[in-house]
């Protein structure tokens, strides 16, 4: 593992490599946090990760937040299901700082910081300077040192790439290439017939979005909220319990 990619890894662990959708707000308390999330702070469930899900029924439109402090005075915030709204407005309300940050496997979303109610920068994790808002600059004293370039190809010369990933890319874009046609799924019967065996952890990986320079993008976002806030996600918080909402 490379480890510009460590942070993405990480939330492959948790089963979040190809789907991720997390806050950042200025406030140590969790009940207030719920509150502004438009939930109901005494609905809350103790819980760990490997539990959220359990004995509730998720549609496509439902969503979960697990919610938990962070650090003195920052809580952190995960989303699972469909956030479909902007938290940032009512998190940062009442002159908060609050952050949000998500992937797909389909792409990389703006880093979006907010001060009081209102977003103050779009910061863009896959293309170098481009910055939007009315305060483009700044989380620049934040970024310093880190990779925020979906294009960058330096990692096909880094010792420590993935040993075999570059013969499994080549294998794959030529499998595509023959393909029968764009109709045929190309994950499913004896398409990956002829695939060497030892690369199933890489087709693993790459299922779930695995890119070298992406989860290098990913990795620095997280590491720059991480300043921001004064700790980063990582194993310990991940394994903790906090409280699940319905939102």
């Amino acid at each position: 593992m490379r480890r510009s990619e460590r942070l993405w890894y990480l939330a492959y662990r948790y089963r979040m490599g190809a789907s991720f959708h997390g806050a950042w707000v200025e406030d140590p308390d969790v009940g207030d946090v719920a509150t502004r999330l438009g939930a109901d702070p005494a609905s809350g469930v103790g819980c760990r990760w490997a539990d959220l899900r359990s004995g509730l029924d998720i549609d496509e439109n439902g969503c979960l937040a697990w919610v938990g402090r962070l650090t003195e005075n920052w809580t952190q915030i995960i989303f699972v299901g469909n956030p479909d709204f902007e938290p940032l407005p009512d998190l940062s309300s009442g002159n908060r700082r609050a952050l949000c940050f998500s992937w797909t496997v389909n792409g990389v979303d703006d880093l979006y910081y907010a001060v009081d109610g209102r977003c103050r920068t779009v910061f863009s994790v896959t293309r170098p300077g481009v910055r939007g808002g009315p305060d483009p600059h700044a989380l620049d004293s934040y970024a310093s040192g880190l990779q925020f370039d979906a294009q960058d190809s330096s990692w096909e010369s880094d010792p420590d790439l993935l040993p075999g990933w570059m013969e499994y890319c080549a294998w794959e874009e030529r499998r595509l290439e023959e393909a029968p046609s764009e109709g045929d799924y190309a994950g499913t019967g004896d398409d990956y017939e002829g695939m060497r065996p030892e690369w199933g952890h890489l087709l693993e990986l790459a299922v779930n979005g695995y890119n070298p320079p992406i989860a290098t993008c990913i990795t620095s976002a997280l590491i720059l909220v991480g300043r921001v806030t004064g700790r980063e996600l990582d194993e310990a918080w991940l394994e903790g319990v906090h409280t699940r909402f319905r939102v």
